[in-house]
């Protein structure tokens, strides 16, 4: 997988549908200058199709779409790679500001968990596991100290009105080698180091 960090902060988050930002990130994206995932051979990525997935976002109710995330091949490991901007959540149909939002709903507490997951149409499973993932991911972004001090709340209203959120992204990905709020068990490794 190729991660493209494009310029997401608050005014941008505010005026564009994750939609528009997907297709906003691919469009001028040029694989000949890209470094392999798989094997870090440099220049020898080329285009391979696309495949169709699902991304549910959020304006007031949910909105599901479909997009379609370009796929590149390696010349030389002979690998395939799909391209993916940094509102796409790896392995996951809802997009990372849907995930984060639900995430304030809840850690705001001013609704029950069951009000908050009915709002969202998700399952009560399933806002705990973006917590744990939040928690977790969390404590890697700022370091266990920074965590202790820093309430969730803050933490999230932070990262959403943030300048600098693709950097900050970015940074964690090159960090940890999966993306931020990732389900780490479908993490894949690169044979390469970053």
């Amino acid at each position: 997988m190729i991660r493209l960090f494009t310029t997401l902060c608050k005014s941008v988050l505010e005026k564009l549908s994750d939609e528009v930002l997907f297709h906003e990130a691919t469009k001028s994206f040029n694989c000949y200058n890209e470094r392999c995932p798989g094997c870090g051979a440099v220049g020898k990525l080329s285009p391979y199709g696309n495949y169709f997935r699902n991304l549910v976002s959020r304006n007031e109710e949910n909105i599901e779409s479909r997009v379609g995330p370009l796929r590149f091949k390696c010349e030389s490991c002979k690998t395939t790679h799909a391209l993916l901007p940094d509102i796409i959540v790896p392995y996951c149909q809802h997009s990372l500001r849907f995930m984060l939002t639900a995430l304030v709903a809840y850690f705001e507490r001013s609704k029950t968990v069951v009000a908050v997951c009915a709002d969202f149409d998700i399952s009560v499973s399933t806002l705990y596991a973006w917590k744990q993932r939040l928690l977790e991911h969390k404590d890697l972004l700022l370091g266990m100290l920074e965590s202790l001090k820093e309430p969730v709340r803050v933490f999230l209203r932070g990262l959403l009105a943030s300048v600098r959120l693709s950097d900050q992204l970015s940074g964690f990905f090159k960090s940890y080698d999966f993306s931020f709020l990732q389900n780490r068990s479908k993490a894949t490794t690169r044979s390469h180091p970053p």
